[in-house]
């Protein structure tokens, strides 16, 4: 009784036994009710682990959308859209069929894509390589690019700190009063003086053109000589 493997739409793989294996039945197999469309898709002559396998994959390559099966087989397949499921079957020519596990498939899957790089594997020699370097106090590989903080505090070690002292900020909306300059006294204005005439002659004025009233050209005194007199007491 073989085993083959049921290739799933979602990409998933489950093994089934079967009783009686015949080529003609597998579409049954795969849950299709009609062999239509269900046809050998290809073969891998493989060894694996000093083992021989031949293994067929069959399916459909047309279909309904949204029943697109969505595992990516190995080349020459590969980039073949399947509808529904797959079904493949360990079958040496001339033979009869073997079981063909999940496990036994996974490795020989690896094997005809060429194998994978074991990524963890790698990532466990960067952190043996990175256990050996010297690090920080803090614990980050001395690379170039980080230092430990004690190698730059040496620098500074003799240099005494210098403390500014804040300066006091004046409050908004008052100011100092500052002392208004004393204002300078003007200057005396110095009185006009008269001009001297021309060859000594004063400027004459219309004052001395007029000549009074009923008087002589020559200017006249009231006598009170006698009135000044001192009078005698009795």
């Amino acid at each position: 009784m073989p085993t083959i493997l049921i290739v799933e739409k979602p990409a998933s793989i489950k093994e089934l036994n079967v009783k009686v294996y015949a080529e003609e039945e597998l579409y049954k197999k795969a849950g299709f009710k009609s062999a239509e469309g269900f046809t050998l898709a290809t073969s891998w002559d493989v060894t694996y682990k000093d083992k021989q396998y031949f293994i067929s994959a069959y399916g459909k390559t047309n279909g309904r959308a949204g029943q697109e099966n969505k595992y990516e087989f190995p080349p020459p397949i590969d980039k073949t859209l399947f509808f529904g499921n797959c079904i493949l079957v360990n079958q040496l020519e001339g033979e009869e069929a073997t079981s063909l596990s999940k496990v036994e498939w996974q490795g020989i899957y690896e094997q005809l894509y060429g194998g994978f790089e074991d990524i963890d594997f790698e990532d466990s020699e960067e952190e043996e390589e990175e256990e050996d370097l010297p690090r920080t106090k803090n614990g980050y590989v001395k690379d170039g690019f980080v230092v430990d903080d004690s190698d730059d505090d040496g620098d500074f070690e003799d240099e005494e700190e210098v403390i500014i002292p804040k300066q006091p900020v004046p409050k908004k909306g008052k100011t100092e009063k500052t002392e208004k300059p004393e204002k300078k006294e003007k200057p005396e204005k110095k009185e006009k003086t008269e001009k001297p005439e021309k060859n000594g002659k004063k400027k004459s004025t219309v004052f001395d053109k007029i000549e009074p009233v009923g008087e002589t050209a020559e200017t006249s005194f009231l006598d009170c000589s006698k009135e000044l007199e001192e009078e005698e007491y009795v």
